[in-house]
């Protein structure tokens, strides 16, 4: 047990006596981590703002037997439109949610990090909250080892395949539908959305621009892949569909 150094995101933080909380960080070198901040709840605490949800920091942190100590934390962009705005911190809270179930401590996946900081970086700029979260969710699969599929039917290779199998992991084409009886038609758009996504850097998703048809099939199919590969309920997901209905309502 020692100190070491750790870039981290803040996932999730629940609060801890009078004025501690619990912080669980993504972190690059050592992946999920959970550490107390001691005093981080004091308005003047030099730990408040590196400790904030979604919060992107280098922290000094000392290793425990059951959970961690930051020491010190230093911001480096603090995602401040992700927590003033409902629509983006909706997004983000599921993102990071996302990460934290389906992550374990010391886990590295060492892709996850990059992914997870440029995804915020992404809600806290884009107009496209929606497209962006379908990227994360199909990289993050991914990165967790559970990537789709999409070369071509999952069955007989057909490279028409409009179908998205969530059970199979993969599309189907027609022909292979009995494979699949829940199989669910997302058309020939999003799968080529889906082939782009795959290999876009983060960066490149401002050049697609998908119907509302495709990105509406994209929805259902991708969140639920995530949820049962996590195999745990996301009450981000819940809070973030919800409140979609009630401004659609």
């Amino acid at each position: 047990m020692g100190l070491y150094k750790a870039e981290g995101v803040v996932l999730r933080t629940r609060s801890l006596g009078e004025a501690d909380k619990i912080v669980t960080f993504f972190t690059h070198t050592r992946g999920k981590v959970e550490a107390v901040a001691r005093g981080a709840r004091r308005p003047r605490s030099r730990l408040l703002g590196p400790t904030q949800l979604f919060t992107y920091g280098r922290y000094l942190l000392f290793e425990g037997k059951n959970l961690d100590t930051v020491s010190q934390g230093e911001i480096v962009q603090s995602f401040r439109p992700l927590r003033e705005d409902l629509d983006r911190m909706a997004y983000a809270s599921y993102a990071a949610e996302l990460v934290d179930r389906s992550t374990e401590p010391g886990d590295r996946h060492e892709g996850l990090f990059p992914l997870l900081v440029a995804v915020l970086e992404l809600l806290a700029a884009s107009d496209e909250l929606p497209l962006v979260m379908r990227y994360f969710e199909l990289r993050l699969l991914g990165e967790l080892g559970y990537r789709p599929n999409l070369s071509g039917c999952i069955r007989c290779g057909a490279s028409r395949a409009p179908y998205f199998s969530i059970e199979l992991g993969g599309l189907l084409c027609e022909r292979c539908l009995q494979a699949d009886a829940a199989a669910v038609h997302i058309g020939d758009e999003a799968v080529h959305v889906l082939r782009y996504f795959e290999r876009a850097d983060p960066g490149r998703l401002q050049v697609v621009r998908p119907s509302r048809e495709a990105l509406a099939a994209l929805e259902t199919v991708l969140p639920r892949s995530c949820a049962v590969r996590i195999g745990q309920p996301l009450a981000a997901l819940e809070f973030l569909l919800a409140l979609r209905a009630a401004e659609r309502g």
